[in-house]
């Protein structure tokens, strides 16, 4: 009978090991649960949906975690970009070449994921959904994930010219010592321009502004490279387009 015991005891225990999980998520809202499905809208000039994922390590042992990216459907004309591991991949990477070491009880906040349009002036509407996946190198039982869809639709009636902000794209672009940008916003708001390099750090911000012009963006500072410059309404990202810089 003690024998009987002690073999389910193992057995439990050996279950425990193999199904227990060392990995969470979280992002700006809060935790996130495993395999939730996050739905993540643009607005019709939407040129990038930009994903910040936080990984926390609540085992007890150092993991070195990879990612990986799996496409389900992509709406036309659109690719989807990550980074971890210290670096950033192209389009046809799915699973991160380096991995991110994260010690016990630590959160790595480094991923980031670009969703862009590379054809079109804006998003088409319809949706794409991509699975991203996190999981210990040495055991890949070990993992969480959570599923995104990266949804655009087209304006509704209540949405006229008149009420709703617009950012041109950059001219030129490439741009060298300076790039133009033509703005709107709605009457009563305030805007600004934030331009955040390839992993999503904020490297320039400009004077808030309010009504209808043309700025004057100083890119001479800026190292060779692919920016994103997005507009700021009261607080909140509007619209996001790319930048490139190159001397």
């Amino acid at each position: 009978m003690k024998r009987q015991l002690l073999f389910i005891f193992l057995f439990l225990m050996c279950g425990f090991v193999v199904f227990s999980q060392s990995l969470t998520l979280s992002n700006s809202h809060g935790a996130v649960e495993p395999n939730a499905v996050i739905i993540q809208a643009g607005t019709p000039d939407s040129v990038e949906l930009v994903t910040y994922l936080n990984v926390k390590n609540v085992g007890s042992t150092t993991l070195s975690v990879l990612c990986k990216k799996v496409q389900f459907s992509m709406l036309d004309s659109t690719e989807i970009t990550m980074c971890w591991g210290g670096s950033c991949y192209p389009a046809n990477v799915f699973v991160s070449p380096n991995p991110s070491v994260i010690a016990a009880g630590e959160t790595n906040t480094e991923f980031i994921a670009h969703y862009t349009q590379v054809a079109f002036s804006h998003f088409k509407p319809g949706e794409s959904v991509v699975r991203w996946t996190f999981f210990d190198r040495a055991n890949m039982n070990d993992s969480v994930g959570v599923t995104f869809k990266y949804t655009s639709f087209p304006l509704g009636v209540e949405e006229s010219n008149a009420h709703r902000a617009t950012l041109s794209a950059a001219y030129p672009n490439p741009a060298d010592k300076s790039a133009s940008i033509n703005y709107s916003v709605p009457s009563g708001s305030h805007g600004t321009i934030i331009i955040r390099n390839l992993v999503g750090t904020t490297v320039q911000t400009e004077q808030p502004f309010t009504g209808a012009g043309k700025m004057t963006i100083n890119t001479s500072s800026l190292n060779d490279g692919l920016y994103f410059y997005s507009l700021v309404l009261d607080g909140k990202i509007s619209q996001t387009k790319k930048l490139i810089v190159k001397h």
